[in-house]
């Protein structure tokens, strides 16, 4: 801005503060050097710089930081030639829209019109004696001399500047003594208020692993970051509003109902809004990141990713869903369905949009355990997982950082990308810093099978346990699955559309039961961010890759449609997995049809089926439509 917009009293405070002789030297302060060099030799290290106004202007825009003779030397000779080519006021301006005024939230404060903005709600010109005074004294240290953090240390120095302005008799000292009486005065505004702590704290980490930067304190970097205002703002309002309304039905008791949100651009890998709990000022534990939980039926998609890959089986597949009991190292274990019913042969689709627990076990177990594991570290889980049955169900701890980064595989056609939060960073002349790049996308499932699953969970949200979604008005071709674990400890939902991923948990800290399933819990937290962020036309369709082909089947045999047939679908399969052959129940071929493992004695309508199984097959001929979907 220009010198002349700013107060005569802020100019003279800067001055008072960091170089009184600025328009006498010609660049360097001998005085300031001698004193330096005294207390260098004193300490065998470069300590102290001793420079002038014009050496902090050139240090910020062309040197780094280092403190070596070599840098000071160089400093030296460019704060000389500046002062040849520039005029004394238009160093002082430069200088004033330039350096860095700490950094109170989530914002760098670059330049005198920032700070003024940040610290005193008002613009740089209408800065009284005070708070120009209170300015002044940060610049030395912002993070040790912030009026937030360290509201003394602010005050005090200050108080000396004012001091400083009376000794030069710049500022009688009746008005230094009444700007001494004055409070600090500062307020959060916009420019310090910190919108997405989680993430400036994930950005801090990423910022140190990537490129070595173990405080951003005083640093005067430029961080670009991933993050969507837009969408960040979203995310804190659904989740708020969600847990509010959450929180409600149960009653605070102890320890608050928690909840996390993140979203990621499944192309790019960045992290474009991240709320790791309901306030970072109550507890700074990131459940984005730093939480591991069991991941329930959101990890079921793994499982027939797998055997989509494996050509295993198709979406029409039909997996036994009855009773099924294990020999595990010399103990039983028999899994249970969420209704404790048995619905008999279903479709692997069906499977997932109703969210079976038994034909996903006995998938898994065709599949091999190790496949699964296997395929799931390609998809980018990192957590420790071990190749039992229990896998096939979610029964281990993961993020939902983790759990978000295996949909994004899913809804960019098969292709892990670099989760991230930062795009690089700059330094004080806008400069980039070497840094740890970032991987490239990795292919590690094919096109093919990543449409496979984007198709089966598009059925859950359009009329399985996500269809929710639909009745709180998201009624896009949106994909995604609910997730709930024993006794309700967590609530889960991943979902995506083009261009975007979302997950949702909510549950307690101390992992005590709650009432919520992932329908009733998550969904609802989820589906505010998307219909919150919904693009104007809606959010669009994934299209099917040239590999997959879409064939009209009747879904009791998984084959051919024929004219006899009372209830028939479109399905997607793998080209090289497409049915041939027409549907054996119904006047096709004789064939054991498209079921898991070996087919029973006769392809005949409900063989195999116990009696609850074919009871409800009339129930839906004989009124057509189909049973309320579970909670899962």
């Amino acid at each position: 801005m220009p010198l002349d917009e700013i107060p005569r009293d802020l100019v003279q405070a800067v001055l008072a503060a960091e170089d009184d002789g600025f328009f006498e030297h010609p660049g360097l302060s001998l005085s300031g050097i001698a004193r330096a060099l005294w207390t260098n030799l004193r300490g065998g290290t470069v300590r102290q710089g001793g420079s002038t106004l014009t050496q902090q202007l050139v240090k910020n825009r062309f040197l780094s930081a280092e403190r070596t003779l070599e840098r000071k030397l160089r400093e030296a000779l460019l704060a000389l030639f500046v002062e040849l080519r520039y005029e004394k006021r238009e160093i002082l301006r430069i200088y004033l829209d330039s350096i860095f005024w700490g950094k109170p939230g989530a914002v760098n404060l670059m330049g005198v019109g920032a700070a003024a903005r940040a610290y005193f709600d008002k613009p740089a010109a209408e800065l009284d004696l005070a708070e120009a005074a209170l300015l002044a004294g940060i610049i030395r240290a912002p993070a040790e001399l912030s009026p937030y953090r360290r509201p003394e240390a602010a005050l005090a120095r200050r108080n000396q500047i004012l001091d400083r302005l009376v000794a030069l008799r710049w500022v009688a000292s009746e008005r230094a003594e009444a700007a001494k009486a004055a409070p600090l005065g500062v307020r959060a505004t916009g420019y310090g208020q910190n919108r997405a702590p989680f993430f400036a704290a994930a950005v801090a980490a990423e910022a140190r692993r990537r490129y070595g930067i173990e405080s951003l304190a005083d640093a005067g970097l430029i961080l670009l970051s991933t993050l969507d205002e837009v969408e960040q703002a979203a995310a804190a309002a659904a989740v708020e509003a969600g847990v509010a309304d959450l929180a409600g039905r149960v009653g605070e008791r102890g320890a608050p109902l928690q909840a996390a949100l993140v979203a990621l651009d499944p192309l790019t890998g960045g992290a474009r809004a991240w709320v790791g709990g309901r306030d970072f000022r109550a507890s700074q534990f990131d459940r984005v990141s730093q939480m591991r939980r069991q991941a329930g039926s959101t990890f079921k998609p793994v499982v027939y990713a797998a055997a989509f890959a494996g050509e295993v089986a198709t979406p029409a597949t039909l997996i036994a869903d009855e009773p099924l009991l294990l020999e595990l190292a010399g103990r039983q274990w028999s899994p249970k369905n969420d209704d404790g019913e048995f619905l008999g042969w279903i479709s692997a689709r069906t499977a997932v949009e109703r969210s079976r627990n038994l034909p996903t076990v006995r998938l898994a177990l065709e599949v091999g355990l190790p496949p699964i594991v296997d395929l799931a570290r390609r998809l980018g889980v990192a957590s420790p997982l071990s190749p039992v049955p229990a896998l096939a169900l979610g029964a281990f701890e993961l993020s939902p950082l983790e759990l978000a980064t295996v949909y994004s595989v899913f809804a960019s056609g098969g292709v892990r990308p670099p989760v991230h939060t930062l795009d690089g960073v700059l330094d004080g002349r806008g400069q980039p810093l070497a840094g740890t790049a970032l991987p490239p996308p990795e292919r590690v499932l094919s096109p093919e099978a990543a449409y496979l699953v984007t198709s089966l969970l598009e059925g859950v949200v359009a009329h399985g346990t996500g269809q929710r979604a639909r009745q709180l008005g998201l009624t896009d071709p949106v994909a995604g699955k609910t997730g709930t674990t024993n006794q309700k400890r967590d609530a889960w939902f991943a979902g995506f559309a083009p261009g975007k991923v979302a997950l949702a948990w909510v549950g307690y800290d101390d992992n005590r039961p709650t009432p919520f399933s992932g329908a009733a819990g998550a969904l609802p937290v989820w589906t505010g961010f998307m219909l919150r962020t919904r693009p104007p036309g809606g959010y669009g369709q994934i299209a099917p890759p040239a590999g997959v082909v879409r064939r009209t089947i009747d879904p009791a045999s998984g084959g051919l449609a024929l004219p006899l047939c009372p209830q028939v679908i479109d399905e997607f399969f793998l080209a090289s997995r497409a049915p041939t052959l027409g549907c054996p129940l119904h006047g096709g071929p004789r064939w054991a049809g498209d079921r898991l493992g070996a087919p029973p004695p006769e392809a005949e309508e409900g063989q195999g089926e116990p009696e609850s199984g074919r009871f409800r097959r009339w129930l839906r001929r004989l009124f057509g439509g189909a049973a309320a979907p579970p909670q899962g």
